[in-house]
């Protein structure tokens, strides 16, 4: 009997000493939370699961400026709240409350503007607030813990942003008017490209069916294809049998610009006209020749003038009615009848 009431004397000291072990711990903890909730310069504060307040202590009332009494028995309610959600840092809080652990980042809220906050008192903070749920035995949350600390520079971080943001805003005008200003100069550019273009390769009428195209200054690939462009449209508007290329404008002739001049004239000839080259110097007949570029497919003309008489003489030609072989007609009177 002696060594089982030793034995069990043993095991109820062991129970004791980890009782008072745990009590102590709890002590320690209360201590500590006490510690929180008497704190000024910390803000705490407590809600219910459904979001309503359940407590604050001094430091939440020093940093907001709120009475503890009238913010506790008004309607506010964390998951409710406009200014968290103005800020954007709602789905944090909310993820709090479905017993996650959060930290939000920096934002600027004004209990000022708070419906449920008594008589409008309160004030505006930058702050950062970290949210621990307290979890019960079935680790639901019981209830959420807020802490909330001031960030002095946000203030200044705020304006330096203000700041930039109107900067960015009247850079973004300035460009968007640069860039109307832009538009409206490559507008102009475009439409004086055009009527140069237009007046570089002119199509002028100089007789029935018959246009002459004068061209100035080098034929490259550009004006080669406006020529192409502008000689075929006005074969096409005017029914033109003949049409005249004055070169004499052109300073040199190369394979390539002679290849783009027997384009033009084939061009020509699909639309029913015979294109003539005028105005080869003797320096560009000899560069040519030298070249190797047959230019036999075209008929040419040393002048302008020598060119026009040959398309309207050409023109006259096609002009008059051909007359069929046969019998010529016996000397008489006009209209008299052969015996």
């Amino acid at each position: 009997m002696g060594r089982e009431e030793d034995e069990e004397r043993a095991e109820l000291r062991r129970k004791l000493e980890a009782l008072e072990r745990e009590v102590g711990s709890l002590r320690d903890d209360a201590r500590r939370w006490r510690a929180l909730m008497e704190a000024r310069d910390i803000s705490v504060s407590l809600y219910h699961p459904d979001g309503r307040p359940r407590d604050v202590n001094p430091g939440w009332e020093k940093l907001w400026q709120t009475p503890a009494a009238g913010f506790l028995a008004s309607s506010f309610n964390a998951l409710e709240d406009r200014e968290t959600e103005r800020s954007g840092a709602m789905r944090h809080i909310e993820r709090l409350f479905r017993g996650e652990e959060v930290a939000l980042p920096p934002m600027f809220y004004d209990t000022r503007q708070v419906e449920a906050v008594v008589d409008k008192a309160g004030v505006a903070h930058w702050v950062c607030c970290y949210g621990v749920p307290v979890r019960d035995a079935d680790e639901r949350p019981r209830e959420l813990v807020m802490f909330h600390f001031s960030v002095p520079e946000g203030a200044t971080i705020q304006r330096k942003y203000e700041a930039l943001f109107e900067e960015q805003q009247a850079l973004r005008a300035s460009l968007e008017a640069r860039n109307l200003e832009l538009e409206r100069t490559v507008q102009l550019i475009e439409a004086q490209r055009d009527a140069i273009q237009a007046m570089s390769i002119p199509v002028i009428r100089v007789g029935d069916g018959v246009l002459c195209v004068p061209l100035v200054g080098m034929i490259d690939d550009a004006r080669a294809g406006q020529l192409l462009e502008r000689l075929l449209e006005a074969i096409a508007a005017q029914q033109a049998a003949e049409v005249l290329v004055d070169i004499t404008g052109v300073p040199a002739l190369d394979a390539q610009a002679a290849a783009q001049l027997l384009k033009a004239a084939s061009a020509a000839r699909l639309l029913g006209a015979a294109c003539t080259i005028v105005g080869v110097s003797p320096s560009m007949a000899q560069t040519l020749v030298e070249l190797g570029v047959e230019l036999g497919a075209l008929t040419t003309a040393a002048t302008l003038a020598e060119g026009l008489a040959q398309a309207l003489a050409r023109r006259a030609a096609r002009a008059q009615p051909s007359r069929r072989p046969g019998r010529r007609a016996p000397p008489g009177r006009a209209g008299e009848t052969p015996r």
